[in-house]
């Protein structure tokens, strides 16, 4: 199995800050692909879709049900959230030069020529 980069997006990569005005906004995909923005709802609205496009709707009357068939959560959490400190990343000359061999997923890698950061995403 050979390893596998990913680059990690540039701000011109990604969908802008700028897009969110409001506390609540959310983000969907327009029919072109395009990121739009979708304005938080009322109160007491939940947000359903009609035609392939998200919208907010009143609250329909619950209905009946019980929880007996539920059980605790299992499984463990690997990420503990904690703030990264003191973090080393491994950096090569280009990105034909990031490494092959002796690499674990998860490692990063600085491309220093393109100013580009990898993740490995697959380690043989």
């Amino acid at each position: 199995m050979a390893v596998t980069w990913k680059k990690v997006a540039y701000a011109d990569e990604v969908i802008a800050n700028a897009l969110l005005a409001t506390k609540g906004d959310m983000i969907y995909a327009s029919a072109a692909g395009v990121p739009a923005k979708l304005a938080i709802g009322a109160d007491d609205e939940i947000l359903r879709v009609a035609t392939d496009l998200p919208n907010w709707e009143a609250m329909p009357a619950p209905a009946a049900h019980t929880l007996n068939s539920h059980t605790a959560a299992d499984g463990a959490v690997d990420f503990n959230l904690q703030e990264a400190t003191d973090l080393v990343v491994m950096d090569v000359a280009n990105e034909a030069g990031l490494p092959e061999v002796g690499i674990a997923v998860a490692q990063l890698c600085f491309a220093a020529s393109e100013k580009t950061l990898h993740i490995c995403t697959v380690a043989a």
